[in-house]
C-alpha cells in the first residue's frame, strides 16, 4: 500500500474519531442541561416552599402590605430604612412585613436573573410557574414602587420585573397549558357551584 493511501486512510479515521468525539461532546452537554434543569426545579421548588417562604408568602396573601402602603408612618419606615436612618418607636408588623417583602422579592430577583442569563430554561420554569410569578409581582408592586423612587434606583428588583413580562406573555400565549393533541378525560361535577345554596352568603 503506497504512502499516499496510508495517509488518506489514516486521515479520514482521524475524522471519523473527531466527528464522533463531538457527537458524544453534544450528547453529554444536553445531558448536563437536562440534570441541571431538574436540579434548579427541585431546588427552585425546596425553595419556595420552606418554612420562611410559607410564612412569608401567607403573611402577603392576607392583603396586609397593601393596607400598610396607604399608612403614612409604615411609608415613613420603608423611607428611613432606605435610607439607613435611625427608626424608634415603630410597630413590629412594619418590620414582619417588610422582611416578608424582601425576602420573596429577593427570591424572584434570583431566579428572574437565572432564567435571564440562560442558567435556567425559560420555557419549563414559565410552564410550571408563571402563576406564582405574577401573583408574587401583584402583591409586591406598589412596594417596590415605593423602594425605587425612596432608593433613587429604577434597577431594584429588575430581573423580578423581567420575570413578569414573560409570565405574563407566557399566560396570554398559552391560555390552556394542557398537552396538544391529547385528548381530556370527561369530567362531571356531581355538586354544580350554581346549585350550592351557600353560594351568595354574604362574607
Amino acid at each position: 500500500m503506497s504512502a499516499e493511501w496510508v495517509t488518506a486512510i489514516s486521515s479520514i479515521i482521524t475524522a471519523v474519531v473527531i466527528a464522533a468525539t463531538a457527537v458524544a461532546a453534544v450528547f453529554q452537554l444536553r445531558h448536563m442541561r437536562t440534570s441541571n434543569a431538574i436540579e434548579s426545579q427541585l431546588t427552585f421548588r425546596s425553595m419556595l416552599e420552606d418554612d420562611a417562604h410559607r410564612t412569608a408568602n401567607s403573611l402577603l396573601r392576607s392583603g396586609g402590605l397593601a393596607r400598610l402602603l396607604d399608612d403614612s408612618e409604615f411609608r415613613r419606615y420603608l423611607f428611613r430604612s432606605t435610607k439607613k436612618l435611625p427608626i424608634d418607636g415603630m410597630p413590629n408588623e412594619y418590620a414582619e412585613f417588610n422582611e416578608s417583602a424582601i425576602l420573596l422579592g429577593n427570591s424572584f430577583e434570583l431566579i428572574g436573573g437565572m432564567v435571564r442569563n440562560k442558567i435556567v430554561p425559560e420555557a419549563l420554569f414559565l410552564q410550571n410557574y408563571w402563576w406564582v410569578v405574577v401573583n408574587q409581582w401583584e402583591r409586591l408592586e406598589g412596594w417596590i414602587a415605593l423602594l425605587r423612587e425612596y432608593s433613587g434606583s429604577q434597577g431594584m428588583y429588575e430581573d423580578f420585573e423581567f420575570l413578569t413580562v414573560l409570565s405574563r406573555q407566557w399566560s396570554s400565549k398559552h391560555p390552556d397549558s394542557y398537552a396538544r393533541s391529547v385528548p381530556h378525560i370527561p369530567l362531571t361535577n356531581r355538586f354544580p357551584l350554581q346549585a350550592e345554596s351557600w353560594l351568595h352568603e354574604q362574607p
